[in-house]
């Protein structure tokens, strides 16, 4: 593993009292989170905290490894409950990130005058704040830490792949107050239970709201660090905090053309850790568990508001789920007998369209319903057609063209906006460039024709890297589409009624592997640096490729698949290493 060690002295430590004659699978029995004191014990000199004190020993090694501090008139105080913004303090001076001034604040309730601010700025990624009602991000730096805040930092400080290693059911079995874990915990909280860094009480409970104490934050610190059933240094983030994703803007709804700019760059350097979440263990086609779990391939991918990751593989014919809340990979779909459809034009004759003649081309994911939605090419002589079926809950037809000139090809993009569906479809011919129709229809009906390149009202795309599949995307609004050829660089709006095609960008400079939309943006990646395209051209560098560290060492060499999760992090598709993976942002 290619994890960033502790940079403090405390973790300096890990190597020398560490885990000599422990047992690195030891069972994980209630209670031990204050139980297996140091091996040897610094002396301290705090006059409310004596020989016989129970936590005396985890005091005495914080304090000696400048992880806590005692107070100006010589007290530690060890009952006091310790606030959020202390606890922020502490696990930066544990972890060995600097803490530097910062010019601005990314919590409402936290000035950058506070003593505090530097500390929470640093450790926004290891405790989280909270939205209020209003759309306030806050910190509550004054509220007392939870102990499952502290458990979510210590996870997320060791470098722990949630999505890999979560198994909600250690902690269900445990403890009686499961349900009293919030949700966005759990994952943490099981990981920590089965590496031992937690234990919960010998009553069977977790108590996962509970405030903790200064003593017991020492202890837990200690057994985290230098103790529990592993040494995992810090991962992924190089002693620095990322980057805040800026905050996102609607776009403007009648953006002017520009002439192509060159990138720019960020104004402030970011690291952006990258986890494997399945796959990366050579190619196959295994479901199960993501540590058994390989890929044959993945020619479309869409993530769902539950952060579930559906991919298709179009040779084997057959959808495959990531499954977020338990950390598994299975076959969702395959092209079956419940995709035979059958449709009468005249209302006498009915055409049957069977799957053995289908071919699984395109993955979309409507937000609006929650639904994951698959298009197909159906090619059967004299029977030609675009079929896009709604697969959750159930296969279901959606939309139909029947036309014979795109349907033979390749659906393009799947795009849904207020107004319905907009499909675009593409026929290669022999100067290898793609003529298109667009098709505009509602959900459960056949979709008219409305562009074709034949006209010249709709978009001709061209092949570039993948020459029998353009990289393309849209972005469709009530009366227009904006088209992001990836293979040409080029940006283009479509005002539907009435019809007008125009070109507002091309960056020809810039070859591009994928593109995905986001919030009313395109980005397109190029090798491993991944680009911000407004709907007015302008293009910004969103991620430099040389930001990016890997916490299990394997470096990407393209990115050829690109979707966003629902906490805005960017989910991949690594095809050199047959893996699907997430950049953390």
């Amino acid at each position: 593993m290619n994890k960033k060690k502790l940079a403090s002295a405390l973790m300096t430590g890990v190597l020398t009292i560490a885990l000599a004659g422990q047992a690195l699978a030891a069972p994980v029995n209630y209670g031990e989170e204050l139980k297996n004191s140091p091996q040897t014990t610094p002396s301290i000199s705090f006059t409310d905290v004596t020989g016989n004190h129970w936590a005396y020993p985890y005091i005495a090694e914080m304090v000696n490894k400048k992880v806590i501090e005692g107070y100006p008139d010589n007290k530690f105080r060890p009952e006091n409950t310790i606030s959020r913004a202390e606890f922020a303090t502490i696990i930066v001076k544990a972890a060995g990130l600097q803490a530097k001034k910062v010019n601005y604040s990314n919590f409402s309730d936290v000035k950058i005058t506070d003593w505090y601010s530097p500390y929470i700025e640093t450790v926004k990624d290891y405790m989280t704040g909270f939205r209020t009602a209003d759309g306030q991000y806050i910190f509550n730096p004054t509220a007392p830490a939870l102990r499952e805040d502290i458990t979510v930092a210590m996870v997320k400080l060791k470098g722990y792949d949630v999505a890999r290693l979560a198994n909600r059911s250690i902690i269900e079995a445990m403890f009686k107050d499961y349900d009293g874990i919030s949700e966005s915990a759990k994952d943490y909280v099981s990981i920590a239970v089965a590496n031992g860094l937690v234990s919960g009480y010998e009553d069977e409970t977790f108590r996962a709201q509970n405030s903790i104490t200064r003593a017991e934050a020492a202890t837990m610190l200690w057994r985290a660090f230098m103790y529990g059933n592993d040494n995992k240094g810090v991962g992924g983030q190089g002693g620095t905090s990322t980057t805040p994703t800026p905050p996102v803007t609607q776009p403007s709804t009648n953006p002017q053309p520009t002439t192509p700019t060159q990138p720019q760059q960020p104004s402030q350097a970011a690291k952006f850790s990258v986890d494997t979440l399945v796959g990366g263990t050579g190619q196959g086609d295994v479901d199960g568990s993501v540590s058994i779990s390989k890929i044959n391939a993945v020619n479309s991918m869409v993530v769902d508001k539950n952060n579930n990751i559906y991919f298709l593989d179009t040779d084997k014919k057959k959808v495959r789920k990531f499954n977020n809340s338990n950390g598994t990979v299975e076959t969702f779909k395959t092209i079956d007998s419940t995709f035979n459809w059958g449709n009468s034009s005249d209302g006498k004759t009915t055409t049957n369209y069977l799957f053995n003649y289908m071919t699984p081309m395109k993955l979309a994911y409507n937000v609006a319903n929650d639904s994951v939605y698959l298009g197909i090419k159906y090619a059967s002589s004299p029977n030609y057609a675009s079929l896009i079926y709604q697969l959750t809950p159930n296969v279901q037809m959606s939309v139909y063209a029947l036309e014979k000139r795109v349907a033979t090809k390749i659906i393009d993009f799947i795009s849904f906006s207020n107004q319905g569906v907009i499909i675009s479809g593409s026929n290669r011919n022999y100067n290898e460039h793609y003529d298109a129709v667009v098709y505009n229809g509602q959900l459960a009906t056949q979709a008219d024709e409305m562009a074709s390149t034949t006209d010249g009202t709709w978009i001709r795309y061209i092949g570039g890297r993948y020459k029998y599949s353009p990289v393309v995307d849209a972005i469709a609004l009530d009366n227009q589409v904006y088209v992001f050829d990836a293979n040409e660089g080029k940006l283009s709006k479509v005002q539907l009624f009435p019809r007008k095609l125009e070109t507002i960008v091309t960056q020809s400079n810039i070859s591009f592997d994928s593109v995905t939309t986001n919030n009313g943006k395109f980005y397109a990646s190029s090798g491993l640096t991944v680009y911000e395209i407004s709907l007015d051209g302008s293009m910004t560098t969103f991620i430099d490729g040389k930001d990016l560290t890997y916490n299990d060492g394997n470096p990407i060499q393209i990115i050829d698949q690109m979707n966003f999760d629902s906490k805005g992090n960017i989910i991949i598709y690594d095809n050199q290493n047959k893996a699907i993976r997430r950049i953390n942002l």
